[in-house]
């Protein structure tokens, strides 16, 4: 049976929409950050604009993260509760902002550094070395007197897509030690997506295998260059195959509702339409190696990750996807508008599907998680039926434009000789008159 997300991922392909809905999902992220008044007036101060790599990249006041001594770092606390999952989403640190960079990693206790960039990219730096290596011709040790702190590697792991490190940061006045990983994926291109979501996802299992990403350690690091497009794709990812993995149901993700509630705690998540297909995909594949694998641990998901990114060590770019729309091609029929899914005797409504399953007292006795849940399954239904209907609709206005051109263009091939023939008939009429 094919799940609701993949129904979507299809019906967004098969009609060239991934530019449509990505614009919709950004527009109705900024109508939110306006309606709950989401400032960023710390971020934009005077004394802090030198210490933001993008102006147009701020974080918000109420999710950043607040340093001792009330120093200021473009960095932000994202939250995904419904996967039990806590990120700090951050740019990739400025030379002026290294220290800070680092008392952040001491303060929050963070277990792991998930590096989603290249120091230079397109020839631009998009990332200040904030971290030593054990390179020759390279410092592998770095000292921030200004917060107490050193930052040594301990031993580094070249690997085909990553580069992994540990490196021991060491607080000089207390004299405690604490082992930070450091992962650097170095095959994602600024604005662009991974060649292979099964490579991805073998990279996304080893962070996860290293439990860093964990409710019992401190929020892990998570930056790009900006640390909203590849940083946003991680977390949506990563956050979407744990709901996967707590329900063992591919139709418990709601990814659009999932980055808009991302978005609440950091603007810009995924920049791209191109990194929201790529997220769809990834979830897809994930969540059916997860399902597939029944209780398999993270070391048999692993290998299976390893065995599809081995027969794809040089996978196809993704399909064009810039051509027109066919005008003979219908869209799959949709199921059913929410007014008719409450005609039925299960969902006639939802206070009524409640009491229903209230009064059989003898098998369906709900907790109160069970109730939430139950509503929170009919919630998902109905906004996905309103969103299908909503891009059922984007689609048809998208054909009909298309139509309306084809029609003014076969108008103006028959208006041409028309036009033409009547300019030179007036043009000689008027050369007559004036010399005869």
């Amino acid at each position: 049976m094919v799940s609701e997300i993949e129904n979507e991922f299809n019906n967004y392909d098969q009609y060239n929409a991934w530019g449509p809905i990505y614009q919709e999902i950004k527009n109705e992220a900024a109508m939110q950050a306006m309606d709950e008044e989401l400032s960023t007036a710390e971020a934009r101060s005077a004394v802090n604009r030198n210490k933001n790599r993008y102006r147009d990249v701020s974080p918000y006041d109420h999710s950043r993260v607040k340093l001792s001594n009330n120093v200021y770092i473009n960095a932000s606390l994202v939250e995904v509760k419904e996967a039990n999952r806590k990120y700090i989403l951050t740019q990739g640190p400025l030379e002026v902002t290294v220290s800070h960079f680092w008392q952040m990693v001491w303060e929050q206790e963070s277990k792991a550094i998930i590096m989603l960039n290249k120091l230079i990219e397109n020839g631009a730096r998009k990332c200040y070395k904030y971290y030593p290596t054990s390179a020759e011709d390279d410092e592998d040790e770095m000292e921030f007197d200004d917060v107490a702190l050193n930052v040594s590697v301990v031993r580094e792991k070249q690997l085909d897509y990553y580069v992994e490190r540990i490196l021991l940061v060491s607080h000089t006045e207390t004299g405690e030690s604490r082992e930070v990983i450091h992962y650097n994926y170095t095959h994602w291109p600024d604005f662009g997506v991974p060649q292979s979501p099964s490579v991805f996802l073998k990279f996304l299992m080893t962070v996860r295998q290293s439990g860093a990403l964990e409710a019992n350690v401190g929020p892990a690091i998570v930056h790009c260059s900006a640390g909203i497009g590849r940083s946003g794709t991680f977390c949506l990812v990563d956050s979407s195959l744990v709901i996967i993995e707590k329900t063992h149901d591919m139709n418990s993700v709601d990814v659009r509702n999932l980055l808009l509630e991302m978005r609440k705690c950091r603007m810009g998540l995924i920049q791209t339409a191109d990194q929201l297909r790529f997220s769809y995909l990834a979830i897809i594949e994930g969540g059916h190696s997860i399902l597939s694998n029944g209780n398999a641990t993270l070391d048999i998901l692993s290998d299976y990750m390893d065995s599809r990114s081995k027969k794809e060590d040089t996978p196809p770019p993704p399909p064009e996807r810039t051509t027109s729309l066919p005008t003979d091609r219908q869209p799959p029929p949709l199921p059913p508008r929410s007014p008719d899914l409450k005609k039925t005797k299960e969902w006639e409504d939802e206070e009524d599907y409640e009491n229903q399953r209230n009064s059989s007292k003898d098998t369906d006795q709900l907790i109160p998680e069970k109730k939430e849940e139950d509503n929170s399954t009919f919630r998902r239904k109905v906004q996905r039926e309103e969103r299908r209907q909503k891009t059922q609709d984007q689609i048809d206005r998208m054909k009909k434009k298309q139509r309306e051109s084809e029609l003014w263009r076969n108008r103006r091939s028959y208006l041409a000789p028309i036009a033409i023939g009547t300019t030179l008939l007036i043009g000689g009429l008027l050369l007559y008159y004036y010399y005869f």
